[in-house]
């Protein structure tokens, strides 16, 4: 309890420093303070403010308080950019990072790879090792967006060292600040169930992934569709995988899910290959 109660108040102070409620270099309410203005114990707030400072968002004077810190500083350029993404020789990876790698050579620019496997534990490895790292910027796929993230913290403290992040396929909602480069994945899975509309079919189903932000807002736009369409969304005819379970649960049981389906909506087209098959070995 006493963790979630550090952790809110850090959250809501995070988010005052960074809505400029508090300005940089502006000194932050003493603990006595905040405690009094909250209701939170001491050693709540003294928790929080660790936090906060950890992060690398305030700086502690001694004698004097706690201070938001100023301006980000000013890093000698070493023309390495670290490129994370959740896969590299795999699916469409290569073609990404291939692109990546061409627009940064001829900038004069050194990709450093690295891959999170979508599991937070890797990603925050990563992350932790760049903080040590001559870097100029990070690219990088959020890891299992669609959850709450445990490193967001690590996030903030690349940022307050000045290092900028672009997010590419999908974002944390916790950080929309931040600059990122993805898809209109509502509108494709709109579009893609259009299509299979427009071609007469009424009952479709539906392969998401749940763990990714991708496949929600997929989803959403399959759903509008379909609902656009005068059709029925058919929970029994819809099934969610996460990045642990996909192959297994399509195997074992996508054929029984879009049981009566004249027609799917896969979150991409290595699902689709992957449903056919078990379609297929079902006899279906």
């Amino acid at each position: 309890m006493n963790e979630h109660k550090y952790y809110e108040l850090a959250c809501r102070l995070r988010a005052d420093i960074q809505a400029g409620r508090y300005a940089r270099d502006e000194k932050l309410p003493s603990e006595n303070e905040l405690t009094a203005k909250t209701g939170y114990s001491r050693q709540t707030v003294r928790q929080a403010m660790s936090v906060l400072e950890s992060e690398g968002l305030t700086v502690r004077v001694q004698g004097s308080g706690t201070y938001v810190r100023g301006d980000k500083p000013q890093r000698p350029l070493t023309h390495n950019i670290a490129v994370v993404t959740t896969y590299i020789g795999e699916y469409i990876f290569p073609a990404i990072l291939h692109g990546i790698d061409g627009v940064l050579s001829q900038n004069g620019y050194t990709s450093m790879l690295f891959a999170t496997h979508n599991r937070v534990d890797d990603e925050r490895r990563i992350l932790t090792e760049l903080l040590e790292k001559p870097i100029d910027g990070i690219i990088i796929e959020g890891t299992k967006t669609a959850l709450p993230n445990p490193n967001i913290a690590l996030y903030n403290r690349l940022e307050a060292m000045g290092v900028p992040v672009i997010f590419i396929n999908g974002f944390y909602p916790e950080m929309k600040e931040h600059v990122y480069v993805v898809a209109d994945d509502r509108a494709g899975g709109r579009s893609a169930c259009d299509a299979l509309i427009a071609k007469g079919h009424k009952r479709i189903g539906g392969i998401f992934k749940s763990d990714d932000i991708q496949g929600h807002r997929r989803y959403a736009g399959f759903v509008e569709a379909l609902i656009n369409g005068g059709l029925e969304v058919i929970d029994d005819n819809i099934m969610w995988y996460t990045t642990e379970n996909r192959d297994a649960l399509i195997a074992s049981s996508a054929a029984g899910i879009l049981s009566g389906c004249t027609a799917c909506v896969c979150y991409n087209d290595e699902v689709a290959l992957k449903v056919i098959a078990a379609l297929e070995g079902a006899g279906k």
